[in-house]
C-alpha cells in the first residue's frame, strides 16, 4: 500500500517537474523568437523560421497550452505524448503551407527536390510558408497525391490527431447536435 503511495508521489512531481519546464521553455521561446532577444534570439528566430516558416511564432504559445492542459488534465496524460501529438499538428500545418505556396506558383519544385527545400529555408527564414520540413513533407505528398491529394491528407492527418490532441469526442458532438436538431 505504501508503495502505490509513493510511486503515485513520484508520478505527481515528475508530472510537476515536466509542467514548470514546459511553462519555463514556453516562455523563453517567446522571447528568443518574438524579440529576437540577444546572440540566441537572432540566431534561434530566423533558423526557426527556416526550419518551419511562420509557424515558428506559435511553439511558444502551443508549448504554454500544452503545460496549462497537463496541470489541469485529471488523467495525467504523459506529457511526451501530447508533444508529439502537437509536433504532427504543426507539421501539418507547415506542410500545408508548402503545398499552397506551391499551387500558388510561390515556390519552384521544377528545378529538382533539393533546389525547392533550400529555396523554402530562405523563404521560411523571412516567415513565408511552411520552411525547409513543409517542402520536405508537402513535395513528397505532392509527388505522391497530387496537390489536391495532399492537401486533403493533410488536412485528415491534422483533424484526426487534434481530435487526439484535444481530446475530443466526435461522434458525442454528432449525437449531441442531432439530438438539438430533432428537439
Amino acid at each position: 500500500m505504501a508503495r502505490g503511495r509513493r510511486s503515485k508521489k513520484k508520478n505527481k512531481s515528475k508530472l510537476d517537474l515536466e509542467v514548470v519546464i514546459l511553462i519555463i521553455a514556453s516562455i523563453l521561446l517567446a522571447v528568443l523568437i518574438y524579440t529576437k532577444a540577444g546572440y540566441i534570439g537572432q540566431t534561434l528566430s530566423p533558423i526557426l523560421g527556416g526550419i518551419m516558416g511562420w509557424i515558428k511564432y506559435v511553439i511558444p504559445i502551443g508549448t504554454f497550452a500544452i503545460a496549462i492542459a497537463l496541470a489541469s488534465d485529471e488523467d495525467k496524460e504523459d506529457s511526451t505524448k501530447k508533444i508529439m501529438q502537437y509536433a504532427v499538428l504543426l507539421l501539418c500545418i507547415t506542410t500545408v503551407m508548402t503545398v499552397v505556396q506551391v499551387a500558388q506558383g510561390k515556390l519552384n519544385i521544377n528545378n529538382g527536390f533539393e533546389s525547392a527545400v533550400v529555396e523554402a529555408y530562405d523563404k521560411g527564414s523571412n516567415n513565408i510558408g511552411g520552411g525547409a520540413v513543409g517542402a520536405i513533407c508537402g513535395i513528397a505528398l505532392i509527388n505522391l497525391v497530387g496537390k489536391v491529394g495532399a492537401v486533403i491528407l493533410i488536412l485528415g492527418i491534422a483533424l484526426i490527431d487534434s481530435i487526439f490532441l484535444f481530446d475530443i469526442k466526435p461522434a458525442e458532438l454528432l449525437k449531441q447536435y442531432i439530438e438539438d436538431v430533432i428537439k
